[in-house]
């Protein structure tokens, strides 16, 4: 039998958000039999029937338990109201707290979610069909690229020449998956030297919390996990990223998400402002369905950009424009409509050590400069190459992690670094990793010419 399941907020969190592949559910399990077709609801709020269908591994009547195993995706999230509006739900059977409906309603029900899930193929090149349709250009490694880089880490910087796309690209990314309402592109400006022009501040005199755009806008993403959300930094650099995205580069650290929590102001001071109107929340979860991009330029107006943060972000790059293939817009077919848990469906969560070795030996020669990598960083560049599987060559993956994550760290001046640009060419071209290479080379040039290199352009 097909059943629709209400799923308690707390179960939520806890396996189905982290796509857990089984569990076991406390339910009196009166009628339900191992095999059954379960797809969750919300059992409070909007009730969104979601995206995921798990099948009856196991039934304990005297534990009032059953164990659920995640067998598919569909699309997108759909209201149960709106199922019942639309009436696809006729002759549904109340039992329990469960719905019982027939086979073809079954089906009905995952076609307006959808379907079945694309494939991650699929989805990347309806995306690029729909940036074409809008009249823009990306090649395809760097649409992946970026995919990958979100797959792998919530933070991905985005440099280049002014023009160039790289605002645009996650603004296009945002609504070929239907979440265009969700985005949010807010620019730096050069006086921002602490986190309130993010978090906002608390006003003593009114006994108000004033809660500035981008905070209203995580909270948002914070009480609708169905969605993905996606938060822009525009010329990130025009100020020291360290002083105003300091408690999220921090934040985000933490491996559970529960954990992942920015302190807004005290507790007592949200107690206090509860005796007058509702108070904002005194602290906020980053949660996984948000996203940011920041984008950087590097001139005489811009601030440096530090370890701390390179250390946690992938750079990608936008300099190269080949205005012959910019495309004429057409008529742009619907975007895709996917929710956050099908999208988080497509993440790789174990690491691919095919390439620790050469990671070692590049460590090995950045430490005879005074250099190295840290365990974050290995663990993200493995993380990256397991998430990249059937969608780059394996080589072609690496050598852009060497790009964008180890490269960024080599700067200054002298026979140290001299000599370490030398080594890792030669390591690198025993390798054959060209976009790496042609970098170091323009750095090895910038050092020859100007006495300094670094790896910004």
């Amino acid at each position: 039998m097909n059943y629709l399941l209400p799923i308690s907020e707390e179960i939520y969190q806890k396996h189905i958000a982290p796509l857990t592949p089984r569990f076991i559910l406390t339910h009196p399990a009166v009628h339900l039999q191992v095999n059954d077709a379960i797809i969750p609801f919300e059992e409070s709020g909007q009730q969104h029937i979601l995206p995921l269908i798990y099948r009856v591994t196991a039934v304990n009547r005297t534990a009032k338990t059953i164990s659920l195993q995640l067998i598919d995706f569909c699309q997108h999230t759909l209201p149960l109201k709106e199922a019942f509006t639309r009436n696809i739900l006729i002759s549904q059977e109340k039992m329990g707290d469960s719905l019982r409906i027939a086979p073809p309603e079954f089906e009905e029900v995952k076609n307006a979610m959808g379907g079945k899930r694309r494939t991650e193929q699929e989805l990347l090149t309806s995306i690029r069909n729909y940036i074409t349709a809008r009249g823009y250009y990306y090649d395809e490694e760097t649409l992946y690229n970026y995919h990958i880089c979100l797959k792998t880490r919530p933070l991905v910087i985005l440099a280049g020449l002014s023009g160039t796309g790289k605002s645009k690209l996650p603004q296009l990314y945002a609504e070929a998956l239907g979440h265009k309402p969700r985005y949010l592109r807010l620019p730096v400006r050069p006086n921002w030297n602490d986190d309130r022009y993010l978090l906002g501040y608390f006003n003593t005199i009114t006994g108000e919390y004033i809660p500035e755009p981008a905070v209203e806008f995580i909270h948002e993403a914070e009480t609708d996990p169905y969605n993905l959300y996606f938060f822009c930094l525009d010329e990130m650099n025009l100020a020291h990223v360290e002083y105003y995205f300091s408690q999220f580069l921090s934040t985000m650290e933490e491996e559970q998400p529960e954990d992942r929590r920015i302190q807004l102001y005290s507790k007592y001071l949200w107690e206090r402002a509860q005796k007058g109107a509702d108070p904002f929340p005194y602290q906020l979860v980053i949660p996984e369905n948000l996203f940011f991009t920041g984008t950087i330029n590097v001139d005489e107006t811009t601030k440096p950009i530090s370890d701390k943060v390179i250390d946690r972000a992938n750079t990608l790059e936008f300099f190269s424009v080949d205005l012959e293939k910019m495309p004429i817009p057409t008529t742009v077919a619907p975007p895709i409509s996917i929710a956050a848990s099908t999208w988080r469906s497509y993440r790789i969560n174990t690491p691919d050590l095919s390439y620790r070795s050469q990671i070692i030996e590049i460590n090995k020669l950045l430490n005879r400069a005074d250099l190295g990598l840290g365990y974050r960083v290995l663990h993200e560049i493995e993380l990256y190459l397991a998430n990249s599987i059937e969608l780059l060559e394996p080589d072609t993956a690496f050598d852009l992690q060497v790009k964008q994550r180890i490269l960024p760290r080599i700067r200054g001046a002298g026979y140290k670094i001299e000599q370490l640009l030398n080594d890792l060419r030669a390591f690198l071209r025993q390798q054959n990793f060209p976009r790496s290479i042609q970098r170091l080379e323009e750095m090895q040039h910038r050092l020859q010419h100007d006495g300094y290199t670094n790896f910004w352009r």
